[in-house]
């Protein structure tokens, strides 16, 4: 594993690549929750199939530079593409790039698909929003009630903009939900879900008794599973 850095608006961002030894014509972008941590086991299983993998810390949190209070969700996919992009010049233009993203991510990851190539997309308890505010600080936005109101309505996919990304999304795309997810309603994961246009591509699982966080080994090695066994099944 071997650190690594990318500027975005001047600031550094930090993160961490980590190189098959056989490498695979597949490697993966993670992509953190708000303010989460970087999910380097996860990463590390992928790695252990063959998959370079790259980590890093959204600005203004951990080893990153920037101002969290003052940053957009538009700031934090930028920053998305610039990763996509250092990633791309490590593995090679020949190597298919997948997203895995949680929460936050899984929303900044979604928005991604739209922006780069990319081949294999896995959203872990994803988050939404309502596209007002997308240019403004995000971590005002990040949890309120009127928030949660809104995770648990019908989103019409022409009303938001992951949900669009998704709907024009055509490759293999698993969505994972924690069965007790103390913070994003089935209703809107269920919107993700009913955003994708060829089911047969997606792969939809509840991960029973499981929280928002992977907080214990146990729900840990659960969603690893869940990811490698994805991955092998469509690489």
């Amino acid at each position: 594993m071997a650190q690594i850095s990318f500027t975005s608006d001047d600031d550094k961002v930090a993160g961490n690549l980590l190189t098959a030894q056989h490498p695979s014509p597949f490697a993966f972008l993670f992509i953190q929750g708000w303010t989460g941590r970087q999910n380097l086991d996860a990463a590390q299983a992928l790695v252990d199939l063959g998959c370079t993998s790259m980590t890093y810390d959204m600005r203004g949190n951990k080893t990153s530079k920037g101002d969290l209070a003052k940053l957009s969700r538009a700031d934090f996919l930028k920053d998305a593409v610039i990763a996509y992009d250092f990633l791309k010049q490590q593995v090679g233009q020949d190597v298919a790039i997948g997203v895995v993203g949680g929460s936050f991510g899984a929303y900044t990851g979604a928005l991604l698909s739209e922006r780069r190539q990319v081949a294999y997309l896995s959203l872990h308890v994803p988050a939404n929003y309502p596209d007002e505010g997308f240019n403004d600080p995000q971590q005002p936005q990040a949890s309120s009630e009127a928030l949660t109101a809104w995770h648990n309505t019908i989103v019409e996919i022409a009303d938001n903009k992951a949900l669009t990304a998704l709907h024009n999304y055509h490759s293999p795309i698993q969505i994972i939900e924690a069965e007790n997810d103390e913070y994003i309603p089935h209703q809107s994961t269920l919107n993700y879900v009913n955003a994708v246009a060829d089911k047969d591509q997606l792969e939809y699982v509840v991960m029973k008794g499981a929280s928002h966080r992977l907080e214990t080994d146990e729900l840990l090695a659960g969603y690893k599973r869940l990811l490698t066994e994805w991955v092998q099944k469509h690489g």
